[in-house]
Order: C-alpha cells, then sequence, then structure tokens
C-alpha cells in the first residue's frame, strides 16, 4: 500500500446562512477528516456521498446549503 493511500481526505464545510434558516445568524466553517462523516444517518443521499468521495484536491461540491472544498 502507498503512502497515498494512507492519507485521509480533508474537508472543510462553509454551510451558508443565505441558503439555511438554520445558520440565520451567520455561516459556519467546520473541518471534516475522512468520509465517515458523509452519511446517509446525517442527511446525505447515496448519490452525494459517491460525488464526495470521488472529489479531487483543492476541487468544490455544493450540496444545498453546504458547500464542501478538498483539501488534502
Amino acid at each position: 500500500m502507498s503512502m497515498q493511500g494512507l492519507v485521509k481526505k480533508k474537508f472543510v464545510l462553509y454551510y451558508s446562512p443565505y441558503y439555511s434558516p438554520d445558520f440565520a445568524g451567520g455561516e459556519r466553517i467546520q473541518l471534516v477528516e475522512g468520509i465517515d462523516f458523509f452519511t446517509e444517518d446525517k442527511g446525505f443521499r447515496r448519490m452525494e456521498i459517491d460525488e464526495i468521495e470521488s472529489m479531487k484536491y483543492d476541487s468544490t461540491l455544493t450540496i444545498s446549503y453546504l458547500r464542501l472544498w478538498r483539501v488534502e
């Protein structure tokens, strides 16, 4: 197994107040390591999880009120 396979993917999650009333007071930013965070139990659809798993370094993806940025 290569060292590349051992590195966990890291994502910055940006929750926008413009798309979700849950964050009316302002945006919220969260750092997530690994793809274990993105599950159907947390509201992600299987298609969205597949898209997140295939994200390349430094790419972004918007899902509803959430913008993801893969940083590692």
